[in-house]
């Protein structure tokens, strides 16, 4: 999606469906993993094929990603995530009755697919309506998907450990996203004006405009969504299969990591006036890489449990740093840059927790967490090409 010129300040009503919409997208996203040991076991999926189960959800994101740039020329953006928040409901309550992982997995990509519509309206939204502090915008509203990352994995191991079944868990998700639906139509977005279709010639304007800064904003986002989807994911089977963790333990890891996260990005906004988003990317991506060996190396449960949290502060803030760079291009440019930036993510979200599976069949679970620190010193590399093509300079508060 491009964007021609700047759209008028929004007011509350105009904005506050960025907030639910990204709590229950992590609602969704973070069930994966708490949900993964009880479907693998129902479903009889031996662990090679474990990640599977993920990938094909966000591979229904990629594919919405670019149902949105065909459907945003002509459909406004509150159409767009109210429709895509009923497919997730929809996919959800449907991958309730799977009988096997193959009936499984459309309904999972169903959801995906629709999922990522609202994600991707909210990072096209926010570079159009803010221009003043990018960084700490784009903090304040993934602080909301924090929350729900936190708070959704306490819950599931609280209601599994007294005999949910993950049938019902879809229904439920299912249900409260048809209802989000419903919000979303009563508090409409304000919508982005001068709306267009990339087309491959805008797309090549965009990319000889700032060719650096845009290849490593995307291999950055896609390296950093990599490592902290594969913790979400399979977090909770390898505090089961390595520590015989109960349900409600391994849940309880996910949500540690996502304290660490939130706590990282209340204690970043304030040092985005202060040092450059580089600078706290290279910072957060050192911390990342130490704490996911830590996590795998770990002799007990407890230390584990230490180290996700040390994980989660490491993972804090690459996300919205990464994603204020689309600021650093002008106009309908940064739309663009969004865009790809949200493709770039969910490709990672795809990928690595898919290639996890394997890794931890052919080399156990501690092998293929350490290797978790990979991709994190990856998107650390990218944060000095980012700092020198985006020409930025300290904050001067």
């Amino acid at each position: 999606m491009t964007i021609e010129s700047a759209s008028p300040r929004p007011t509350l009503r105009q904005r506050v469906s960025l907030y639910p919409g990204q709590f229950i997208g992590a609602m969704v996203m973070v069930s994966l993993g708490p949900l993964l040991d009880p479907l693998m076991r129902d479903l009889d999926v031996p662990l090679s094929r474990g990640g599977v189960i993920s990938a094909l959800f966000f591979v229904g994101g990629v594919l919405g990603i670019l149902v949105v740039n065909c459907v945003m020329a002509k459909v406004s953006v509150t159409r767009t995530i109210v429709t895509g928040m009923a497919l997730q409901g929809v996919g959800l309550v449907a991958g309730s009755t799977a009988q096997d992982l193959w009936t499984l997995l459309p309904a999972l990509f169903v959801a995906g697919l629709g999922g990522v519509f609202v994600n991707t309206i909210c990072w096209i939204w926010l570079p159009a309506h803010v221009k003043e502090n990018m960084a700490a915008a784009a903090l304040l509203m993934i602080s909301f998907f924090a929350l729900g990352m936190i708070v959704t994995p306490v819950v599931l191991g609280i209601v599994m450990d007294a005999g949910a079944t993950w049938r019902w868990i879809l229904v439920a998700e299912g249900g409260v996203s048809l209802l989000a639906a419903s919000f979303f139509a009563v508090f409409p977005l304000l919508d982005v004006t001068g709306r267009q279709n990339i087309r491959p010639q805008q797309l090549s304007r965009v990319v000889n405009h700032n060719r650096g800064l845009l290849l490593a904003i995307v291999v950055a986002i896609f390296m950093y969504t990599g490592a902290e989807t594969s913790f979400n994911v399979w977090l909770p089977k390898f505090q089961i299969d390595v520590f015989g963790a109960s349900d409600a333990w391994a849940s309880l890891s996910v949500t540690l990591f996502w304290i660490g996260i939130i706590a990282g990005r209340l204690i970043m906004v304030p040092l985005t006036k202060r040092f450059s988003p580089s600078r706290l990317l290279l910072v957060c991506a050192a911390i990342l890489a130490v704490m996911a060996v830590g996590v795998a190396l770990a002799p007990t449960l407890a230390t584990s449990m230490i180290f996700s949290v040390g994980a989660g502060l490491g993972a804090s803030a690459a996300y919205g740093l990464i994603g204020s760079y689309a600021g650093h291009f002008p106009g309908w440019y940064s739309g663009v840059v969004s865009s790809l930036f949200v493709l770039g993510g969910s490709f990672g979200c795809a990928l690595f927790p898919y290639i996890f599976g394997p890794l931890a069949s052919a080399g156990g679970f501690r092998f293929a967490l350490a290797a978790v620190a990979l991709p994190a010193l990856a998107f650390g590399a990218l944060s000095f090409l980012i700092h020198s093509r985006s020409q930025e300079r300290e904050p001067s508060g």
